[in-house]
């Protein structure tokens, strides 16, 4: 029982890797603006300046994750026989992320691309 739940949520985390990283980019710009004591501006704060860079370096990690992952989705997708409802599940939660993206609500966008 425990392997089966470990498995599920993998495949969920995999699948959903695309919005996490937009979730972790909206908690980091939420952080930055506790820091701050004021909403983060696009080129006057660095997002790179906040606590040693740890959080914007994690945040590339994810990115990378994002598109890296999909030959593990493929391959438990395969494995578990439901490799068109995986890969319909990531490429929902890209399509989803790449939206909140381009849409820069607040400018977050716009601030962790700086």
């Amino acid at each position: 029982m425990t392997k089966k739940w470990l498995i599920n949520a993998a495949s969920v985390a995999a699948c959903a890797m695309p919005v996490i990283h937009y979730l972790y980019v909206v908690l980091f710009w939420l952080l930055a603006r506790a820091a701050l004591g004021h909403w983060p501006e696009p080129g006057a704060n660095d997002p790179k300046g906040f606590f040693f860079g740890i959080p914007a370096t994690l945040g590339i990690i994810l990115m990378l994750m994002s598109f890296a992952v999909v030959p593990f989705i493929v391959f438990l997708g395969y494995r578990r026989h439901k490799l068109p409802v995986y890969l319909a599940a990531y490429a929902a939660s890209l399509v989803i992320s790449i939206l909140l993206f381009r849409a820069d609500i607040l400018q977050i966008t716009t601030w962790i691309a700086d």
